[in-house]
């Protein structure tokens, strides 16, 4: 009876496991894939990338570059399946790879110890592999805020955006999603926000990731403040530049009561994005409290699984 319950559900079972997997057993990034793969986007980047060519040929050289690159790795790992004895398992592999969120947790509180014992220069060049901007300039209480605000975003787009897609369209649709994510982190380390190069697969991902980015901030918003959150959503996150990224930042201003956003500097040129929140600036003390909301968020995203499951085998027996 257990064996024929395991065969029914190894898909569901696997799925777990792979989570409980990435908690507790992350791959470290020197031998993980998305390194690997990061250089290779990287440098198909600087390739393709010119300053000076028009903004039509900008858009169409990325676009083909990221819509070609995607396509031929799916396909390989479409093919890898079809000839998979277990698929199930292998697909429980992909989602853990795909996954990517305790690591950057590990050097959040990292992080936040440094800046507890004054010593910014190393925790800044911590810092820089987690984010895009200039980092050379940031106060203790700058640091905190950049580091809480990488951590809610990445959270959202490299764990919760990631369970999402894997269980609305299976690994497939989870790996296309992840890999455009990294192309686009890849080419925005060298290159303006605005740049006419990036707008194309920003523009993608902002629709792929409405719904879930919109689903994370309502989880946190209703862990704590949820009236609070909602204020701050009307009054910033719909306004802010780029409104996933406002619906984040605005109920995790709300939620832990700290001031996010504000001007940010890009490979030298500053850029004057809205404050969210007029409280105090954040501290070390802030960053484990966001990630033991976060934690509370992929519990509830979990026992939401777990009842769905439940619910759809009642119904079928």
């Amino acid at each position: 009876m257990i064996t024929h319950f395991v065969q029914t559900h190894l898909d569901i079972i696997v799925f777990f496991i792979a989570l409980l997997a990435e908690r507790f057993f992350p791959l470290v990034s020197w031998y993980h894939p998305n390194t690997f793969l990061s250089i290779i986007f990287a440098a198909l980047g600087e390739r393709l990338y010119n300053r000076s060519n028009p903004t039509s040929y900008q858009y169409l050289a990325s676009t083909l570059a990221f819509t070609l690159t995607v396509l031929v790795i799916v396909i390989l790992v479409v093919l890898f399946l079809e000839f998979a004895f277990y698929p199930e398992l292998l697909n429980g592999l992909i989602l853990y790879l795909l996954l990517s969120s305790r690591l950057q947790e590990k050097k959040s509180l990292r992080i936040a110890r440094l800046i507890k014992q004054n010593q910014k220069a190393i925790a800044k060049e911590l810092l820089s592999s987690l984010v895009a901007r200039d980092v050379s300039r940031l106060s203790s209480p700058g640091i905190c805020k950049a580091t809480m605000e990488s951590l809610v975003l990445q959270s959202a787009r490299h764990y919760f955006a990631v369970i999402f897609f894997y269980l609305i369209g299976g690994p497939i649709s989870a790996i296309v999603y992840r890999l455009l994510t990294l192309i686009h982190q890849s080419w925005r380390k060298k290159q303006q926000p605005n740049s006419p190069f990036l707008k194309p697969i920003a523009k993608l991902l902002f629709v792929l990731e409405w719904l879930p980015t919109r689903l994370v901030a309502i989880t946190i918003a209703a862990t704590n403040a949820s009236k609070h959150s909602i204020h701050y959503i009307k009054y910033y996150g719909r306004h802010f530049y780029q409104t996933n990224t406002g619906w984040l930042l605005s109920v995790t201003s709300a939620a832990l009561h700290v001031q996010l956003g504000g001007p940010a500097l890009y490979q030298g040129e500053r850029y004057n994005k809205m404050r969210v929140g007029t409280e105090r600036l954040p501290t070390a003390d802030d960053i484990p409290v966001l990630i033991n909301r976060l934690n509370q968020a992929k519990a509830f995203w979990l026992l939401s699984i777990v009842a769905i499951e439940i619910a759809t085998l009642l119904l079928v027996n």
